[in-house]
């Protein structure tokens, strides 16, 4: 009897041998026109579909190697394989990308950069409502560039496709604060006099890197400091003047703009005087006027003299007791709260009276009727 000995068949795989753990649908496929085929995974992965055809679909779950077998039936010679072929798998674990940048900026802040793992690929960037990406970003930059307009909370995010070709299953996400700016505040004088010395500004304690400035007609004497939350300002110019201030608050944000305080300098009064000049000792009731709806007069008279009335007015009346060259003075505070560096004064010439008149000459005795009887004094120089 002839017998014809059939070779056993080699069943084949391909399909993918270097996938990414939970694919899913991953093909296999071994030959055509077969009958009983027989597929088997390894414990990491699931037959999805097709287990009694030439072509599986498979779910890969568990990263590590793995494998994928076949074994099927001649159906012309009934003959199997005495073991069936498996295939290699290798299940990749998914990247975990990070990423790097602050995480608490300022409103407007620019030039924020974030960086996540280099020799990636597809990476795809995105960053929330707040946010927008100034450079980088691109599907081969692993790095991006970000500009905060929006305060509260933000965030920047990232995935890619490493070497294995496998990509996380969500990117990753970095939450960011951005702070709003802080406004600084400013208090203290909006005027002043020519000169003043002492006028304190003030801005929020606290805080850090304080920049103090004021106009060329200005001087500050004390606090100014980076670490001074006052300065204290000596003003010399004309109007209009000013002081302002910024600082790094406790989130590490400066305003855009200082706090500017507008500053009026009021010129200095020049008290007038008007009055008598001289007088005579002993006279009484000398009238000297200054100017009207001024307070704070201060009037002042030489050893001389002596003030009488008026000295809280505009007007005073000043008696004469002493002759020689004497004075009167005058200050006041005018409606800006400005007084003069130094009062006006008025010279008044203040003459003696004429001494006793003397020894009377001429006749002690004369008859009634008589006339023409000289009598004389001696000459004096004031009549």
């Amino acid at each position: 009897k002839t017998v014809t000995v059939n070779p056993l068949p080699a069943p084949t795989i391909t399909g993918n041998n270097n996938v990414c753990v939970g694919a899913t649908g991953v093909n296999y496929t071994t030959e055509a026109s077969m009958s009983g085929y027989l597929w088997s995974v390894s414990s990491g992965g699931i037959i999805a579909s097709g287990g009694t055809t030439n072509s599986i679909l498979v779910n890969w779950n568990i990263v590590g190697p793995q494998s994928v077998s076949v074994n099927y039936t001649i159906p012309a010679t009934g003959c199997s394989a005495t073991s069936p072929a498996s295939k290699a798998i290798t299940v990749n674990p998914l990247p975990v990308p990070s990423i790097t940048g602050p995480a608490q900026v300022c409103a407007g802040s620019a030039g924020n950069v974030y960086t996540t793992e280099s020799g990636m690929t597809n990476y795809l960037w995105t960053v929330s409502a707040g946010g927008s990406i100034s450079s980088g970003g691109g599907t081969s930059s692993n790095t991006v560039t970000v500009t905060w307009n929006a305060t509260g909370a933000q965030s920047v995010s990232v995935n890619y496709t490493n070497s294995n070709t496998c990509t996380a299953a969500s990117p990753v996400t970095k939450a960011i604060t951005v702070n709003p700016l802080p406004a600084p505040g400013l208090t203290g004088p909006v005027s002043a006099c020519n000169g003043s010395t002492g006028n304190v500004y003030t801005t929020e304690t606290g805080m850090t890197n304080y920049l103090w400035a004021v106009s060329p007609g200005g001087n500050i004497t004390a606090g100014g400091g980076t670490s001074n939350n006052t300065a204290t300002v000596t003003w010399n110019g004309t109007t209009p003047q000013s002081v302002s201030v910024n600082y790094q608050n406790s989130a590490g944000c400066t305003a855009l703009n200082p706090a500017v305080k507008n500053v009026t300098i009021n010129p200095l009064p020049v008290p007038t005087l008007t009055g008598q000049a001289s007088s005579c000792e002993g006279s009484a009731g000398v009238i000297y006027n200054t100017e009207a709806g001024m307070t704070n007069y201060l009037w002042a008279t030489s050893s001389g003299g002596t003030i009488t009335s008026g000295s809280g007015t505009n007007s005073i009346s000043v008696s004469w007791f002493l002759p020689g060259s004497q004075s009167v003075s005058v200050n006041y505070t005018n409606s800006n709260g400005c007084t003069a560096n130094a009062a006006t004064s008025k010279s008044v010439n203040v003459a003696p009276l004429p001494g006793a008149a003397g020894t009377i000459t001429g006749n002690a005795a004369v008859c009634a009727g008589s006339t023409g009887i000289p009598y004389s004094v001696a000459a004096i120089a004031n009549t």
